[in-house]
């Protein structure tokens, strides 16, 4: 009889350690039978806080980023959980604890997110995600923004560090944000969302005066000042379409009524008390802000109402003292101890004034009224008229040198914007195909649709910079003056400059002519120095600068 070979030992035990598994549960499964892959759910977040400032991924890019990991990967997902909810404070987020209630009911089994502060910013929840993580409830992570998560214990240590870098960050933000709202609110400026009706904001984020709407608040504060009743003033308002269409402002719909009308007129905001964050700023003496009802007016119509807070207004806003001027401020400079002038509004006059009298400075606490330095620069502009010959041949050579410099910027900005163009095609491709895998669920919808919109509309835009850029290049021919033209303009550039009336545009002339003013001497001999700008110094080809300053115009300022 033939001897039977005895078994492997090798074998026979690896089979007894698979009985085994399978008796106590611990299999991997039945042998020679694949696995069910792991089935992820990916999760997106954007908090209400980030959707006001830059945010660095959209709900719609988040989703994208993590589909295309899972692509790249050959992950499974199986849903989308998109949720618009801060992750500063635990328990806050419904979605999020129906997602982790599902893990743990097997639905799935791992969690692909952009990044692991979108999954947690807080320790309670951070240390739930890491302990289901340990006892294999949570199977896998997978993050998008490059961030690797490994199932061992220097994986978990890891991931601990980023939410506890997540948590840094969110307090860090939130006592950034509060300490630039307190800064800004104390220069005057607004720092909130919704503005006050009647004004609008400005590049500098300064209130001015929204047209015709300011002046309908003003009519309100008068006809309350007159007796009017609240119901009468409402549908004054409304008849009038408050808010009305205005350059600043688009029209809509606002429900006016007594209790709209009640909360306007006892709002010290129209008075110059800006109250905003804990803070009470008063606005005229931050700048030269229009208030709709005087101080007077107010307080006698705020008595025995509260107005918001229990203080006398009067007594906040005192007696203006002086309003910083815009107007060529840090150009001038004074002569005698040669440092920058400070610049304010007195009265309605605009001025320049030394304030380093405990220097030694003998102009120290001495005004110069802004129409000293003004009739000096058109006194400098009749006599130096800037229309020689070979000014005007440095002026040709100048624009040629600008024309070639300017088409070739054209042609790097227009290249520049392709690339970008598209990306945004890309974009509005990939959101596209997320809408169509996304009916049924309205919210995801919305959030592509919004996406595809917004990149829609940035694509339009670029191809209409790029249209631009691509127009029939400049030549000199179009561009540069003929010297009768030339001659014609700069003969009479003092005059124009005159007939300015906007603060700002008068500052911004006077800022590309000239360098710098120097200005000393007393009330009816003041001496000014003036150094012009390039290429007008060149244009001029005069070295002496200096000269006493005319009698003249008080220049039509206007803020």
């Amino acid at each position: 009889m033939q001897e039977q070979p005895s078994p492997d030992p090798k074998s026979s035990v690896a089979a007894l350690v698979a009985r085994l598994q399978a008796s106590f549960g611990l299999s991997d499964g039945v042998e020679g039978k694949e696995a069910a892959p792991l089935k992820y759910v990916i999760y997106a977040r954007r908090s209400l806080e980030e959707s006001s400032v830059k945010q660095e991924r959209s709900i719609g890019d988040q989703i994208g980023e993590c589909k295309s990991l899972a692509d790249r990967l050959g992950l499974r997902w199986v849903d989308v959980i998109a949720e618009k909810k801060s992750a500063m404070v635990a328990e806050k987020r419904p979605l999020f604890r129906t997602m982790l209630d599902n893990i743990r009911l097997g639905k799935y089994g791992g969690i692909i997110a952009w990044a692991p502060d979108r999954l947690a910013r807080n320790m309670k929840e951070a240390g739930e995600i890491i302990d289901m993580l340990d006892h294999g409830v949570i199977k896998d992570l997978k993050f998008g923004n490059n961030v690797i998560y490994n199932n061992d214990p220097q994986g978990k240590m890891m991931l601990g560090f980023a939410f506890i870098t997540a948590k840094q960050y969110s307090d860090q933000h939130s006592q950034n944000v509060t300490r630039a709202i307190r800064r800004k609110t104390a220069e005057g400026k607004w720092a909130g969302s919704h503005l006050k009706h009647g004004y609008y904001k400005d590049a500098k984020h300064f209130l001015l005066p929204d047209g015709e709407n300011h002046d309908l608040i003003r009519e309100a504060f008068q006809m309350r000042l007159k007796g009017e009743q609240l119901n009468a003033i409402a549908a004054f308002l409304s008849s009038r379409g408050f808010p009305v269409k205005t350059a600043h402002t688009k029209h809509r719909d606002l429900r006016i009524d007594d209790k709209y009308v009640s909360g306007l007129l006892r709002d010290p905001f129209y008075a110059g008390a800006m109250m905003f964050g804990g803070q009470i700023e008063n606005l005229l003496d931050k700048y030269d802000f229009v208030p709709a009802v005087s101080v007077e007016d107010f307080d006698q119509l705020s008595k025995g109402n509260k107005v918001k807070k229990g203080y006398k207004l009067s007594d906040l806003l005192k007696a203006q003292q002086g309003i910083k001027a815009d107007l060529m401020r840090g150009m001038v400079t004074c002569g005698e101890c040669g440092k920058l002038m400070s610049t304010g509004i007195t009265k309605g006059l605009f001025y320049f004034r030394c304030d380093h009298k405990k220097d030694g400075c003998s102009m120290g606490g001495k005004s110069v009224r802004a129409k000293v330095i003004m009739d000096a620069a058109y006194a400098f502009l009749n006599k130096h008229p800037l229309t020689t010959k070979k000014g005007y041949a440095h002026y040709v050579a100048e624009m040629k040198k600008n024309i070639i410099s300017k088409n070739k910027e054209n042609d790097r900005d227009a290249k520049s914007l392709a690339v970008q163009k598209q990306h945004s095609d890309a974009r509005v491709a990939d959101m596209k195909e997320l809408v169509r895998a996304a009916k049924g669920d309205k919210m995801l919808v919305k959030e592509y649709q919004d996406d595809m919109k917004k990149h829609l509309t940035k694509s339009k835009e670029l191809a209409e910079k790029i249209k631009t850029l691509n127009a029939p290049r400049l030549n000199a021919s179009d561009v540069v003056l003929a010297f009768e033209d030339f001659h014609e303009l700069f003969q009479n550039l003092a005059n124009y400059i005159q007939k300015v009336d906007a603060m700002s545009d008068l500052d911004y002339i006077m800022r590309k002519l000239f360098m710098n003013f120097s200005v000393k001497g007393k009330k009816g001999a003041y001496s000014v120095a003036i150094t012009q700008n390039s290429p007008f110094r060149e244009l001029c080809l005069v070295a002496d600068s200096a000269m006493v300053t005319p009698r003249g115009v008080e220049p039509r300022l206007q803020a």
